[in-house]
């Protein structure tokens, strides 16, 4: 694991913005950039609160879920249609701008969005030279930089071990690195100690990197089941980016194994729960669109195990965009409504989402656990 360094400039610049006291997770609500009302999400901001205590996230909070951007036409493209969709945050799953120019990068995001837009990062692997706040520029300290300007607290007052947690409207979301053979060991264990007793109904992991039973390309296992099933473990909707596709699944009790959950059998009726979730690759931010080269057939019912509920390849004539989801929908606070977009208006994915609080009952551990 790379050594954890925490710069003099980052730690002054913490100490100033009153980051050295315990941090709350709390999130002052940023100035709302200008959007159309989606017909989705046009309905009652009064959202009914959880009957057990926890805690909802706003009502209709709508999030984007990106990954492997770049820096041009693409990019500005799948940032204008986000912007048009009125969401109030984007969560990005690595690999931005694939030539180390954290001011180039953060400026094409604050150029369409706003230099005070919720934008969440994971480090992805064409980041990393350029991630650690002793690189000169770097993009966790203009990470975490954007985080002081809108009052989001991380739980660390320091980003260089590409792990780091915050809560944003009520949505709880944890960010882990892409170092290979981390994953088990630190990655997982930490995602554990963030989730194990947060209250959140909503949560999200949120990395870059894959095993090559979770997507469709060619990508080989990198990240370690460990920190897959330790979100499924804890009801956190799991987001990643790396393959440029993008492949839903359908609801798992396993994902290491890949098992279908027999009690949600319906592909576009998800549910999320302590021992179920389900995981997906948001790859056509802009850098290009790979093929599918797993779980043929091209249309469905896919191959493999059949867990693929939606998968949208090069094969399957993909164009770039991003997947949205909204939280807390027409006032009920365990439901959720999810489509992935094209920067030409098509909605190739549409989908529910039930958040449940009981736990799975046909659950199967990881290998090792």
């Amino acid at each position: 694991m790379r050594k954890i360094v925490v710069s003099f400039a980052l730690l002054a610049f913490s100490g100033a913005a009153g980051f050295a006291q315990t941090p709350k997770a709390s999130v002052r609500k940023p100035k709302p950039v200008a959007t159309k009302a989606s017909s989705a999400t046009a309905v009652t901001r009064l959202a009914a609160a959880p009957k057990d205590n926890s805690v909802a996230t706003d009502a209709n909070l709508k999030i984007a879920f990106i990954g492997d951007v770049g820096i041009g036409a693409n990019q500005h493209a799948v940032l204008n249609l986000i912007k048009s969709e009125g969401v109030q945050a984007v969560l990005h799953q690595g690999d931005f701008d694939y030539h180390n120019d954290p001011v180039g990068f953060w400026s094409s995001v604050d150029n369409i969005l706003g230099a005070n837009f919720p934008y969440f990062v994971s480090v992805g692997n064409h980041d990393v030279s350029k991630w650690p706040t002793t690189a000169s520029p770097s993009y966790a300290r203009m990470q975490f930089d954007r985080l002081t300007r809108m009052g989001v607290t991380p739980d660390s007052l320091e980003l260089n071990n590409e792990m780091y947690s915050l809560t944003f409207k009520g949505l709880k979301v944890v960010f882990v690195g892409e170092e290979k053979g981390t994953g088990d060991a630190v990655y997982a264990p930490y995602i554990r100690d963030q989730l194990k007793s947060d209250n959140h109904v909503w949560k999200v992991c949120s990395w870059h990197k894959n095993m090559n039973a979770m997507q469709v390309g060619d990508k080989t296992d990198d990240m370690g089941w460990g920190v897959y099933e330790a979100c499924r473990e804890n009801g956190a909707i799991i987001a990643t980016g790396h393959e440029h596709s993008y492949e839903r699944t359908k609801t798992l009790t396993s994902i290491w194994n890949q098992v279908l959950d027999p009690d949600s059998p319906d592909p576009n009726r998800l549910v999320v729960a302590p021992g179920k979730t389900f995981a997906f690759v948001s790859g056509l931010g802009g850098k290009s669109i790979r093929v599918q080269k797993r779980c043929w057939p091209a249309d469905p019912p896919y191959g493999c195990k059949g867990e693929w509920a939606k998968i949208y390849t090069s094969n399957q004539k993909a164009q770039y965009g991003a997947l949205f989801i909204t939280f807390n929908v027409n006032g009920n606070a365990n439901n959720a409504h999810g489509y992935f977009k094209t920067i030409g208006g098509q909605i190739v994915d549409e989908f529910d989402i039930a958040k449940e609080s009981g736990a799975a009952q046909h659950g199967s551990a990881a290998p090792g656990k």
